[in-house]
């Protein structure tokens, strides 16, 4: 059996950091949605900005620019909710290319918790990561006091 060559290794390495770098591309025009406490939220632009619409037509607009998207499932299927001292909690996560330096990424993402009939964000974190799929739970709970 004949050795790869050298190269094979190198342009899979490159291939994989490239696909890591290119955030997906917004899904259909349909607005993404969630369901907190039996409510359906669903995922807005509102004036430039990322907001989540309930279904009395209210909006909490988040910190961020839009295009953003709900934090998935781990088998990529719909929004994740997470359970956490009697609340429900979504990530809402902007990721856009930076283009001063290839490769990377300016991504924002916002925790939302709903207590009760209350809906609240939490701080927006940002950070350099081209990332754009599930989260462990640490950042659903992390960015609220408790």
């Amino acid at each position: 059996m004949k050795p790869a060559p050298k190269a094979i290794p190198a342009l899979l390495v490159a291939f994989a950091l490239n696909a890591c770098a290119q955030p997906p591309a917004p899904s259909s025009s349909a607005a993404p949605e969630v369901t907190l406490a039996g409510k359906t939220l669903a995922l807005v632009n509102h004036e430039g900005r990322c907001a989540l619409r309930k279904a009395d037509a209210s909006l909490l607009q988040l910190d961020m620019p839009w295009p953003c998207q709900l934090s998935p499932e781990r088998d990529g299927g719909k929004p994740r909710v997470e359970q956490f001292n009697g609340a429900q909690i979504i990530i809402v996560s902007h990721v856009q290319p930076d283009p001063s330096q290839p490769g990377r990424c300016d991504s924002q993402y916002q925790a939302v918790r709903q207590l009760g009939e209350h809906l609240e964000p939490s701080i927006l974190a940002r950070g350099a990561s081209c990332w754009n799929g599930p989260v462990d739970q640490k950042n659903f709970v992390g960015l609220f006091e408790w």
